[in-house]
């Protein structure tokens, strides 16, 4: 079955955990594994902490590319 999110992949958590019962909100934390019964993820925080998390309450980064673009000119 496809994964969502990969291993060791950063996202920001917004949702409850599981373990510790804390509501986080918009937390970096890197993916360690998935449950494959349960189908929710393990997560490791910054300060070492790891929590279960539902993959509804998982966001990706939002990369921002800015594209160089040049403005049509006439040439003479």
């Amino acid at each position: 079955m496809h994964n969502k999110f990969k291993n060791h992949e950063k996202v920001f958590v917004y949702g409850p955990g599981e373990n510790t019962g804390t509501f986080y909100r918009n937390v970096p934390a890197f993916i360690i594994e998935r449950d494959p019964y349960y189908l929710d993820y393990l997560v490791k925080f910054k300060d070492g902490t790891e929590d279960w998390i539902e993959p509804q309450y998982l966001r990706k980064p939002i990369e921002r590319r800015h594209k160089k673009y040049r403005k049509n000119q006439k040439r003479s």
